[in-house]
């Protein structure tokens, strides 16, 4: 009995213990983790910011193959949303809620159960390097179990950072050999009868045009979708305006469709009368299309062509079914005469 005694009150005096020393634990934590990735910070920043690329470099996920991931709202930027549900390390929500493009982005991160945090990413480039930092705070924990575990988390954090770092430098300088990589098919004169077209025409920064084209090439599709218009060919944009020293272009996104249709605010219907163009195939990423152009203008410069229209691209493949830049193909054409 008396042992059973003396262990109570050993026990007792052990919890007082960690029940004092968790009254003087900080409330708050920040946990930072950087490496150097020989890339350009705007590849980077693409996986971090594009949500549903995080599966490829995550280290999350390594605890719990079965964690069930949702995405929602834009698929990347201010918005962009996902939400995490496991059995082993808890359900919880992120949501990118400021961007800097190439430069920033924080996140809201929503633990169930345990409150709001906030992650924030900074991307540096010091010489043909990109410092990339990932920090995490902890706020608001609570008084004694968030407080003590505050204490030890750190260091978990510390290695699934470390981990998550290192797989994105694997990825990313990847991803920019996959860009690098490509090929312009031999350019030739084409002949296209007429063509009937929805589109949208926008602007945006030329910096910036993947986003302005998602989101019209969205609208464009759902409303074909919803009045059963039929496809004729692959998605489309006109360049009215390319000028990079002002960050500024001018487009039209759109979708070629069988016959006349009937067009709606600022989905546009048009028809393109049969023309003769210069065209050619570009095999690789979109970040390297200018060489296919540069190889069309060359072209019309030596065989004394005139360009009477906007050039045109055509984007064969589709990203999303092929993850491979590689294997991209996008027709380039240029109205001559």
């Amino acid at each position: 009995m008396k042992f059973l005694k003396r262990l109570v009150v050993a026990l007792l005096i052990i919890i007082v213990l960690i029940l004092v020393v968790a009254i003087f634990l900080p409330s708050k934590r920040n946990i930072e983790e950087s490496r150097y990735i020989k890339c350009p910070a705007k590849y980077i920043y693409a996986q971090v910011n594009d949500l549903k690329r995080w599966d490829s470099w995550t280290p999350f996920r390594e605890g719990d193959t079965a964690m069930k991931i949702i995405l929602s709202g834009p698929q990347q930027g201010v918005g962009a949303v996902m939400k995490w549900e496991s059995k082993t390390q808890g359900n919880g929500t992120m949501t990118i809620v400021e961007e800097e493009t190439n430069k920033h982005l924080r996140m809201k991160m929503e633990f169930e159960g345990q409150g709001v945090s906030y992650s924030d990413w900074i991307f540096t480039e010091e010489g043909d390097s990109t410092k990339v930092t990932w920090s995490l705070e902890l706020n608001n924990l609570k008084y004694p179990v968030g407080r003590l575990l505050g204490a030890f988390m750190p260091g978990m954090i510390h290695k699934s950072f470390k981990t998550g770092l290192e797989k994105l430098e694997k990825v990313s300088e990847n991803y920019l050999t996959m860009i690098n990589t490509f090929k312009t098919s031999e350019v030739s004169i084409k002949e296209m009868e007429k063509q009937h077209i929805l589109y949208i025409r926008d602007s945006s920064k030329c910096s910036e045009v993947g986003t302005a084209m998602g989101k019209a090439f969205g609208e464009v599709m759902q409303y074909i979708g919803m009045n059963n218009i039929e496809c004729t060919a692959p998605p489309f944009a006109r360049y009215l305006l390319w000028d990079e020293k002002s960050d500024k272009n001018i487009m039209e996104c759109g979708i070629f469709v069988k016959g006349p249709v009937q067009e709606k605010n600022r989905i546009k219907y048009a028809e393109l009368p049969a023309q003769k163009y210069a065209s050619a195939i570009h095999y690789g990423s979109y970040e390297t299309i200018p060489n296919t152009h540069a190889a069309i203008d060359k072209y019309v410069k030596d065989h004394k062509l005139v360009v009477i229209g906007p050039p045109m691209e055509i984007y064969k493949t589709d990203p999303q079914k092929e993850p491979d830049m590689t294997k991209w193909e996008t027709e380039i054409l240029y109205p001559v005469k």
